[in-house]
């Protein structure tokens, strides 16, 4: 029944739906994550030396912990 559901709505077995809130926060993260990579790429070509390198991992860690910490789980339709 779920997959006659499904199908009658375009989706097929691969897709998911997840509600919007969720996916914000999940991009919202992955953001902040990409920024960071971005500010340690940048910071590391100006000077390299173990002070900066240490502190350029603590803030790529800072900022990747709550990304590899979220989860993104399937939203549940009722059918009745």
């Amino acid at each position: 029944m779920a997959r006659k559901l499904a199908q009658s709505h375009g989706l097929d077995d691969n897709d998911v739906i997840v509600d919007r809130e969720s996916l914000e926060e999940l991009q919202g993260l992955l953001y902040c994550l990409q920024a960071a990579v971005e500010d340690v790429e940048r910071d590391l070509a100006a000077s390299s030396t173990a002070q900066d390198v240490s502190e350029a991992l603590a803030w790529l860690l800072e900022n990747a912990e709550p990304l590899a910490a979220g989860r993104l789980e399937p939203r549940m339709a009722k059918l009745l």
